[in-house]
């Protein structure tokens, strides 16, 4: 090996071996440096966050999935608000009976009474192996969120315990104001009295000839600042007056067609087909 070194360093003129040596000195004295130097971040990279938080499931969606994942573990389901979900042949028992085909759950609901302040006969809305699904309809014909409140107490009685529960107001509420706020004593006391359960709004279907703009403004921001899911219903119907109109039977509830939209975005709320 020494004779090996030997013929390699006699073989190679002296300058070529000098500038070898400065190379190998520069190159270790930048490992040095480079070791006690921070690499520079970006604008950009300094703004992103250390951690990454996934997309919250709809509280719909969630509702079926834990339906599905645990399918022997009874639900409860609450529908407050006005006539819109009162129809007994309409997008509220629909929403039943797909929950009970899909999940192949018995659900049975039953129907508020504003004459009686309380609920009616047992309906039900279908039949299957798995855990029951009890829905409490307590949508109230003409009726405003500050009756629902006055009576939430028998509407949702002190043994049953909601997993999730619809809000559907609108019509019967102040149009010159803020919808939000007009809800935000009952959402204070539904979320004291059930924290568990997950809350959803509706934005309800337009009135014919009636503007309720200044009343859904911002609906959407506040019930995102709530952590409560807005089902649109409202932007699935159109704007045009004589459209308007076929869909309604009253010029505000919807009549057979309407219902069938109503239906389709709920159902699709929930990821839920139709019930045949």
């Amino acid at each position: 090996m020494p004779k090996v070194v030997k013929r390699i360093w006699d073989s190679a003129p002296l300058w070529a071996w000098i500038v070898m040596g400065v190379c190998v000195i520069i190159l270790v004295v930048g490992l040095i440096v480079s070791s006690n130097r921070t690499a520079p971040t970006s604008p950009a990279a300094q703004s992103l966050p250390t951690t990454s938080t996934a997309m919250q499931t709809p509280a719909t969606v969630a509702f079926v999935d834990d339906a599905r994942a645990n399918p022997e573990t009874p639900k409860t389901l609450v529908l407050l608000g006005d006539s819109t979900g009162a129809d007994k042949n309409g997008w509220a028992p629909a929403l039943g009976e797909s929950i009970s085909q899909t999940l192949e759950r018995p659900v049975a609901t039953k129907y508020w009474n504003t004459a009686t302040n309380s609920y009616g006969e047992m309906v039900g809305l279908g039949d299957g192996p798995n855990g029951p699904v009890g829905y409490w309809n307590a949508s109230a014909s003409g009726r405003d969120a500050d009756y629902t409140l006055e009576n939430l107490d028998t509407m949702i009685a002190p043994d049953v315990t909601p997993d999730l529960i619809m809000l559907n107001f609108g019509h019967t509420q102040d149009t010159t104001q803020p919808l939000a706020p007009q809800l935000q004593p009952l959402i204070d006391e539904l979320r004291t009295q059930y924290p568990d359960a997950d809350l959803v709004a509706i934005k309800q279907s337009p009135a014919q000839g009636a503007n309720a703009d200044a009343q859904l403004e911002g609906f959407a921001a506040a019930m995102d600042a709530e952590g409560i899911q807005v089902i649109d219903v409202n932007s699935a119907f159109p704007t045009d007056n004589t459209q308007l109109s076929a869909l309604l039977r009253d010029g505000v509830n919807p009549n057979a067609d309407g219902q069938q939209l109503w239906t389709k975005t709920v159902l699709a709320a929930y990821g839920l087909p139709e019930a045949q």
